[in-house]
């Protein structure tokens, strides 16, 4: 009770601060979601179960394809600045190319600058993974990286496909992300990712930098990749990556600063990455519901039974 737990720690604490649904929804993380009601609790718990098999030897169910699910995607152009600075919420893209009203976030209180949501991809059950450049420009923090990983394993435990979104800075780094775990954070996550045998499918929205990169399906860490024409993908933020590889600044040098991003900045374009084949495909992002669904047919069709 919280009246020993003041005696053992000599302070005061109540039970709500101690195990309240603040605590365990944005700081914890133990709990997913926090409703008002038993009726409503009821209500989320059988919305979760209906993206779910019946246990983890069966293929998730498949329902009824919504009327005007591929209408929103259209506009996705209108949801995602070009601009790399500007934000906006990744909730936004994923229920543009999402069906119609199936989008079931997970965690939403906790490490923000990763969203995760049970959706359907024309009927089919699909976890999405994504950054999000609401919260902290996207870069995850030791939080956002247990979400990523607690995420991975449950869709790999319940043979549902991942689809990972991605526009992301890096992580958050520094001395508090050290005091937290940060780095073996990180290394959880690319084991689970390594380890899913779902398929998993990224695609580049706007940055993809440093080792993010890799944790978000890069370089062959997913089983196919495409990115948007605006996809940037470089160690760092090109103007900030000329000083670190050149020690170079805008006002030390102007005129090599500026030919000089110009140089990363070409490296890290789409084409560049694709012409490698470090990525599948280059796509208009008004395609990326159908390009989705295709790919993961594909990719359904390897599983037997629809299950790994």
């Amino acid at each position: 009770s919280s009246r020993v737990t003041s005696m053992a720690i000599n302070q005061p604490v109540s039970n709500e601060e101690l195990g309240g649904r603040k605590m365990h929804t944005s700081v914890s993380g133990l709990v997913d979601t926090a409703v008002d009601t038993d009726e409503e609790a009821i209500d989320i718990c059988k919305q979760f179960l209906s993206y779910l098999p019946p246990n983890n030897t069966e293929a998730p169910p498949v329902a009824p394809v919504p009327a005007g699910s591929d209408d929103a995607v259209k506009n996705i152009m209108d949801i995602v600045p070009e601009a790399r600075q500007k934000v906006y919420n990744m909730r936004d893209v994923v229920t543009a190319i999402a069906d119609k009203d199936s989008v079931f976030e997970m965690k939403p209180r906790y490490g923000k600058p990763i969203f995760t949501a049970l959706t359907r991809l024309n009927g089919h059950t699909v976890g999405f993974l994504c950054s999000n450049p609401m919260f902290k420009g996207g870069a995850a923090d030791p939080d956002a990286c247990n979400k990523a990983t607690s995420f991975l394993c449950f869709c790999d435990s319940f043979n549902i496909p991942i689809v990972m979104l991605v526009d992301v800075p890096g992580f958050l780094i520094g001395v508090d992300g050290e005091r937290k775990g940060a780095p073996g954070r990180i290394i959880n996550w690319m084991n689970a990712l390594s380890l899913c045998t779902v398929p998993k499918i990224s695609i580049v929205l706007r940055k993809s930098y440093g080792q993010a990169y890799l944790n978000m399906g890069g370089n062959k860490n997913s089983d196919e990749m495409a990115l948007w024409p605006s996809a940037d993908l470089g160690f760092m933020d090109p103007h900030t990556g000329v000083n670190v590889v050149y020690g170079v600044t805008k006002e030390s040098a102007p005129e090599k600063f500026d030919e000089y991003v110009e140089e990363l900045s070409r490296d890290a374009k789409p084409w560049e990455l694709a012409a490698m084949y470090e990525a599948h495909d280059v796509i208009d992002p008004r395609d990326t519901r159908k390009s989705l669904t295709d790919t993961l047919e594909i990719h359904r069709s390897r599983m037997t039974n629809g299950v790994g």
